[in-house]
């Protein structure tokens, strides 16, 4: 297929019946890259031989190195399917491995579907079951690829009917991994309040669309670096006259334990029953195997034209004089079954195009999980109906931008060289002509004229050394070696270069009202949209516009969005919910230049590699040293090569990796080293000699506090939904909370009740468990940590678990005005213990008493400056010395993976 004309995909992004964006997911080395090189070639970028040699999406030095794909990119194809409809493809290539996992987040953000590759060899990987976990989570629609079939028959030289029994079993693995993710869902969501109701949740869901089946025609077969794949229904196509049977019912019995009987004429079940050869081996399998075995085994080319002649196919001269099995196979069956027909007409009939959103995912991505509907404006709402529906006329625009990503100077199209037109050409050719000839005619007289100006030179020439030795020349303006192009999807309305928006942060909340109005609008800033790209893979393409629908690369927006952000034409829109990252951040390592004095340049490309990367977190420890965190050893490498060769451009020292450790306390030892009881004095279980007492500066504020180990079950439940208390701390005070956030809530809230049965209070409160969770205070570090702050005395504290204020609250008490300066100092103290500065783990701090002397007294009085201020240290050293008064042991991490291998290598782990 010729090279598609920039203009027809322009007419094709208009036309969103015709649009599909895909992505494509596996786990490391399963073929992604190789199959969108495959699908590349089809559109004649690059030739069909140099596909999976290429690795045309794999732009950068590294990857190529490697062999690996370190980020996500895009390339829009152009597909005619067989009744000549055009379509736009979409498609993102996007990495394997763990270490760049954050790049799949902002692919499977932009998508309607995904691509899941598997590896037929080497089976459902660990990244396979998080990308099956991602797409079902954002709600996209995937279909299957079963890849590297060449590798049952050269490689493990399997027959067909055991290599039709293995696809079963892999095919079955992938099901497996869906199902449990379904059925975990489900049962999460299951009311089990209701007692008289002794039916599972799972008997009344509809799962018969969410599995894979060839039969469906959601699961395709192929070889993408030889260059094959072929669904169930291209086999139903051939065989459906020849054997009379009706294309649709083929379709359905090619795939299964089903046989064709010769003598009847007719399909029959129950094949392994009857140690008959299912039709899938008998008419597909045994096929394609006895190609390979002519072409690769046997290397038979003799054969060779009788082949293509019997499939219809056409061999040039020199491919019947190829030497390399390789490269005959590919293009025989290349030509028999090629990959983009196969893979590309899946994608067109079960990947919904952008104008299909489901009324879920739309709800999901535009509106917060834990804010109620009925909290939200009018206009808010409204917005829903022309975000589903995709409408490019509408007034109201949205886009997503999933991550920032840095593109060089020279490669923008509009500074790469044009080509000249033929009348260009034809006027230069003159120019040159006519400066020829001016040259003859003034030869004698230039001769002359370099004569007399030697003889001026010699006069003038220290002159100009003195004048050129006193003029200081101007430094030349720093030129930026990389521009930031916004990776992001229009998903209502129409985006033009100049447009004015607003960047929406995600604090921006479109229920308060200063939220709404521009000048008093505290978390959005109004941006105007520079030039428009089409992705071509490394290449990029200028465009005018781009309707809903499409992704699409925005230029000037470098200065106002940092990873992710959402544009729209108004302020009542919310921020998109924020990308769901498949793995945390826990290599740290310390960055310093080799020479002190690039410093500056070092901060600097530190701010340049924080915008480019989706994952890396950049922060300065309290030591002084600039920090990186990153995902793996591969992912430091990438990092820092990226920082030496491109943001700070400069030699950099790395640290060996840095440990985070825990500080926690733990309960008095019972034995001494040698196992042998330890006996106790009264002395001893005084448990008044534990409790901390801090009065502040002025001697008007008093505190009390005991620091208690946490039972593990809490420590592991607030750990477990860490998540969740951090949107609860980041909710508005008198916020409405959806009711699904809100029985999210009821239920940790039930099963601390049950944890905190086993936390030992030494008789300071006879107070019930139930009682002890409504007591809580707050959480720390970070609002949302495994360290508790509970209230024990006479102050009534904020509603933990809700964001309403109490009509019955003394509002005359004096102590609630200093109440943040209390937990602040709590938060303080758990994020730096008193051991080795180090956040604190599973510590409970018991407040028995809070007393403020305010009668007929200034608190801000005697010169020690602001209360608020006391008592915030006050807060943070009772903390310490409470901490300190108990036995203190530092928490080491440990890596908890699990290892998942092929049944026959149990044996030998």
């Amino acid at each position: 297929m010729p090279v598609v004309d920039i203009n027809e995909l322009v007419l094709l992004q208009k036309q969103q019946q015709q649009v599909r964006n895909i992505c494509i997911l596996a786990h490391v080395d399963h073929g992604k890259t190789t199959l969108a090189d495959s699908l590349v070639a089809s559109n004649g970028i690059i030739s069909q031989r140099m596909a999976g040699k290429l690795r045309y999406m794999d732009s950068r030095q590294d990857e190529q190195e490697r062999g690996i794909t370190m980020k996500s990119s895009s390339i829009s194809l152009y597909y005619q399917d067989n009744s000549n409809k055009d379509y736009l493809i979409n498609l993102i290539d996007s990495p394997g491995h763990v270490d760049f996992s954050s790049e799949v987040s902002t692919a499977v953000r932009l998508c309607d579907g995904a691509i899941v590759v598997v590896d037929v060899v080497e089976g459902v990987g660990p990244q396979t079951r998080a990308c099956l976990k991602q797409i079902y989570e954002e709600q996209l629609k995937p279909v299957l690829l079963l890849n590297k079939l060449d590798r049952l028959i050269m490689e493990k030289q399997m027959t067909p009917l055991d290599a039709y029994f293995h696809l079963t079993q892999v095919l079955e693995q992938v099901n497996a991994v869906l199902g449990s993710i379904f059925a975990s869902d489900v049962l999460a969501k299951e009311d089990l309040t209701d007692k008289d109701n002794y039916e599972s949740a799972l008997e009344n869901v509809d799962d018969s669309e969410l599995y894979f089946s060839p039969a469906a025609g959601n699961v395709v077969f192929c070889s993408a670096y030889d260059g094959w794949a072929f669904a169930v229904s291209d086999f139903a196509v051939t065989y459906a006259e020849r054997l009379e049977i009706p294309r649709a019912e083929l379709e359905q019995k090619l795939w299964g334990d089903f046989y064709y009987n010769s003598k009847k004429k007719c399909v029959m079940a129950g094949a392994q029953e009857k140690a008959k050869k299912p039709m899938f081996v008998q008419f597909v399998l045994e096929n394609i195997w006895s190609l390979y075995d002519i072409i690769a085994v046997r290397k038979d080319k003799e054969k060779l034209p009788l082949i293509a002649e019997k499939l219809g196919l056409k061999l040039a001269a020199r491919d019947l004089r190829l030497t390399d099995a390789k490269l005959q196979i590919k293009t025989v069956l290349g030509q028999w079954l090629p990959i983009d027909r196969s893979v590309l007409q899946m994608v067109v009939r079960h990947v919904p195009p952008p104008h299909c959103i489901s009324e879920e995912r739309a709800q999901r991505l535009l509106y917060p999980a834990n804010v109620e509907l009925s909290s939200l404006p009018a206009e808010t709402l409204a917005l829903k109906e022309s975000f589903r529906s995709c409408n490019a006329q509408s007034e109201n625009f949205i886009a997503f931008v999933s991550k920032m990503m840095p593109v060089a100077v020279e490669q923008l199209p509009q500074n790469r060289p044009k080509r000249l037109t033929d009348q260009e050409l034809q006027q230069r050719r003159d120019e040159v002509r006519r400066r020829i000839e001016e040259r003859k005619q003034l030869s004698e007289q230039a001769q002359l004229e370099q004569l007399t100006a030697g003889v001026e030179q010699l006069n003038t020439q220290s002159a100009a050394a003195e004048a050129a030795a006193e003029a200081e020349p101007e430094p030349e303006p720093e030129r930026k070696a990389f521009e930031f192009i916004a990776f992001a999807r229009v998903f209502s309305g129409t985006l033009r270069r100049g447009m004015q928006l607003y960047n929406l942060t995600p604090k921006h909340d479109p229920r308060q009202p200063t939220h709404r109005v521009l000048d008093q609008a505290p978390y959005a800033t109004q941006v105007t949209v520079g030039d428009l790209y089409m992705f071509m893979g490394g290449e990029l393409q200028l465009l005018e516009e781009v309707p809903a629908g499409n992704i699409v690369g925005i230029g000037g927006l470098e200065s106002h969005i940092v990873k992710t952000a959402t544009l729209s034409s108004t302020l009542d829109c919310t921020s998109f919910s924020e990308l769901s990252i498949m793995a945390t951040p826990i290599l740290r390592v310390a960055i310093e230049p080799v020479q002190p004095q690039d410093m500056p340049k070092l901060v600097k490309g530190l701010k340049l590699l924080n915008q480019a990367d989706a994952c890396v977190q950049v922060s300065v420890a309290p030591t002084g040293e600039h920090v990186i965190t990153t995902l793996g050893e591969v992912h430091v490498d990438k990092c820092v090569h990226d920082l030496e060769q491109s943001y700070a451009k400069i030699k950099v020292n790395v640290s060996k990796p840095i440990v985070s450790f825990r500080e926690t306390i733990v309960p008095d030892a019972t034995v001494d080293m040698v196992n042998e009881a330890i006996v106790k004095t009264a002395d001893d279980k005084d448990i008044s000699k534990k409790i901390a007492t801090q009065q502040t500066l002025n001697k008007l504020g008093t505190l009390r506090v005991i620091a208690l180990p946490l039972p593990a079950a809490v420590v592991q439940l607030l750990e477990q939904h860490g998540n969740v208390f951090k949107e609860l701390a980041a909710a508005p005070r008198n916020a409405l909370l959806s009711e699904k956030f809100s029985a999210l809530l009821a239920s940790i809230r039930s099963q601390l009740v049950i944890a905190f049965s086993e936390l030992q209070l030494h008789g300071l409160s006879s107070l019930s468990p139930a009682e002890l969770v409504q007591r809580i205070w707050a959480l720390g570090p970070r609002n949302c940590g495994t360290n508790i702050l509970l209230n024990l005395s006479d102050y009534e504290q904020p509603d933990f678990w809700c964001t309403q204020t109490k009509s019955d609250t003394d509002l005359t008490d004096p102590r609630r005005d200093f109440n943040s300066s209390l937990v602040n100092g709590f938060q303080l103290t758990t994020g730096a213990g008193p051991l080795c500065e180090e956040p604190m783990q599973g510590v409970c701090f018991a407040v028995l008493e809070w007393s403020v002397q305010s009668e007929g007294e200034d608190l801000n009085a005697r010169g020690f400056g602001p209360f608020s201020g006391q008592v915030l240290t006050a807060a943070k050293e009772v903390c310490r010395q409470a901490f300190q008064n108990q036995p203190q042991r530092l928490v080491t991490p440990m890596y908890s993976c699990n290892i998942v291998v092929d049944a026959e290598m149990l044996g030998s782990c």
